[in-house]
């Protein structure tokens, strides 16, 4: 039998035996579900001949929940949507009592006072992951029944999906979760049909079933390109099946090279654990990922869909430390930080959402280098950290310039953190980008100065007549982007001119270059496309003198 454990309404503030009146707000079974000890104090204990009761008027609970359910909405987003039927209860009935029945569970005190306390919303068996709650394998039911267990069926008005793109960013500049389960709900519902067959194979569900031959038997066919290869495991447990290929595939290394070849572009669901084991990107792969964030995992950051990256951005809203996808053209600094290396596998464009640069802007700037390093490899040393840094800021300084004036003002003033992933001449690049003109003399005797970044900083303050000797200087030595920007800065005196205009000689030569690298296969196809803007843009700076680059640009 199951630990059975609920919520009650009831007129008595004392312990008593249940009331035929006493009316249900919510239940669960094996342990307590975090919002429930949000709505008591240790005072509200009262200990019984069978155990455990929490007794307190539902105003009371009422308003403990209401300064508590931002923080369990930021932490559980629509895993808390329970929350809502749970305040309107409450709210129905203010001169009743709420009883927590935990006597099944607690036969003697607890330790109420670290159980009750509001910034602990991790107990058992919830864990946190870069500020969210995810489900663990100790998890018998959702992550929704540990969060506020199970409730009253009641329609919830849900946000229209067409507008989840512009609320998910209204939110996320202002950190507001207050909407947060609901548009998470929203999304998730237009998610749970085609997933239906990935979530009976979320990894926290696997567990061994004997299934060794079956899935031997299962890898034979692929590897031979035989049809029907998963039939073997057809009539096995999914979980089962799951990790009884998961753990052969582990074993067997001489077939890993034609495995990995049948599975790509797989969509059978059982090949899902095979790819994440031999690191395939593969449909299937992509929506176990989609499949394990709606059962309460983390948010897909590895899908290159439009409802993943939707799916990330919410997840930041309450929660700063997680980081957005890849794919998402805010991501700025989850780029720099290497995440294409890990899971984008060479689809490097971002997925077609509006931009927002400066939302990109104000994340990168409020983004702490201890946060950072959590997106870098486990073994990264401090130097990836300090190229991805920099990367970041050649980024930043580029898309300022389509910033407008008030908001460049108020990103000058945003507060950094103690210890933050932009800092020295990178943020001061950025600095400089957004308008911090006093930051410029400092940029031009340092060093440590990206040149890529100080000038893209340059073109976005529109201050490139202050530093035409080092502008010049770029230009001389083949940097495209400083020549393309004396040719655009007035008052360059002929000296800037003439050395910004032989850079087109230099250009043709890496355009041929960098196309040759990229059919070898090289460097990226964003690379590539760098290279191919910066020779665009010096180009259209030399006007008809730039008519050979715009003709090797059409080849």
């Amino acid at each position: 039998m199951g630990i059975d454990l609920s919520l009650r309404l009831t007129s008595h503030p004392d312990l008593r035996p249940r009331d035929p009146e006493d009316r249900l707000v919510a239940w669960a079974k094996g342990f307590v579900p975090i919002a429930w000890w949000a709505l008591f104090t240790p005072g509200d204990a009262v200990m019984g001949r069978h155990g455990l009761a929490l007794i307190t008027r539902s105003d009371a609970a009422l308003d403990r929940l209401g300064r508590r359910a931002a923080t369990i909405r930021a932490v559980a987003g629509r895993h808390a949507l329970g929350l809502r039927t749970i305040e309107t209860i409450l709210q129905d009935a203010p001169d009743l009592f709420l009883r927590a029945e935990l006597h099944e569970l607690y036969e003697s005190m607890p330790d109420l006072a670290e159980l009750c306390d509001p910034g602990r919303l991790d107990v058992w068996p919830h864990e946190l992951d870069r500020g969210r709650l995810v489900a663990t394998k100790h998890h018998g039911g959702s992550l929704a029944d540990g969060v506020v267990g199970g409730v009253p069926n009641r329609e919830v008005e849900l946000p229209d999906p067409a507008t989840l793109e512009a609320r998910s960013l209204a939110a996320l500049r202002t950190g507001d979760s207050y909407e947060l389960d609901l548009l998470e709900e929203a999304l998730a519902r237009q998610l749970v049909e085609a997933h239906a067959p990935w979530l009976s194979l979320t990894r926290r569900r696997w567990g061994d079933g004997r299934g060794e031959a079956e899935a031997d038997q299962v890898l034979t066919a692929l590897a031979e390109g035989r049809p029907e290869p998963f039939a073997p495991l057809a009539g096995k447990y999914a979980p089962h099946a799951a990790y009884a290929l998961s753990t052969a595939v582990a074993r067997d290394r001489e077939r890993r090279r034609a495995l990995r070849r049948a599975l790509r572009g797989a969509t059978e669901p059982l090949a899902a654990p095979l790819a994440l084991a031999l690191d395939v990107n593969c449909p299937s792969r992509d929506a176990l990922y989609v499949a394990e964030w709606l059962d309460g995992g983390p948010p897909p950051r590895a899908v290159a869909s439009r409802e993943a990256v939707l799916a990330c951005r919410l997840a930041a809203i309450g929660a700063p430390a997680c980081l957005l996808s890849p794919h998402d053209p805010i991501a700025v600094a989850e780029r720099a930080l290497g995440w294409h290396d890990a899971v984008l596998q060479g689809a490097t464009q971002p997925v077609a959402l509006a931009d927002a640069p400066d939302l990109a802007m104000s994340r990168a700037l409020g983004l702490s280098a201890e946060v950072a390093r959590s997106g870098l490899h486990e073994d990264a040393s401090d130097g990836a950290l300090a190229t991805a840094a920099r990367d970041a800021a050649v980024v930043l300084c580029r898309s300022a310039i389509t910033i407008d004036g008030p908001t460049r003002a108020a990103l000058r003033e945003s507060p950094t953190p103690e210890a933050p992933f932009l800092a020295g001449a990178d943020r001061a690049c950025v600095h400089l980008a957004l308008g911090e003109l006093d930051a410029l003399p400092a940029l031009l005797a340092d060093d440590a100065t990206s040149p890529a970044a100080l000038v893209a900083a340059l073109r976005s303050a529109g201050v490139g007549d202050r530093a035409l000797g080092w502008l010049t200087k770029r230009a001389r030595s083949g940097d495209l982007a400083a020549a393309a920007l004396v040719l655009d800065t007035p008052g360059a005196d002929d000296t800037a001119l003439t050395a910004a205009r032989i850079a087109a000689e230099p250009a043709l030569r890496r355009l041929a270059a960098i196309r040759a690298h990229f059919e070898e296969g090289s460097v990226t196809l964003s690379e590539r496309d760098a290279v191919l803007a910066e020779v665009a843009e010096l180009a259209r700076a030399l006007g008809p003198d730039g008519a050979p680059l715009r003709a090797a640009l059409g080849d």
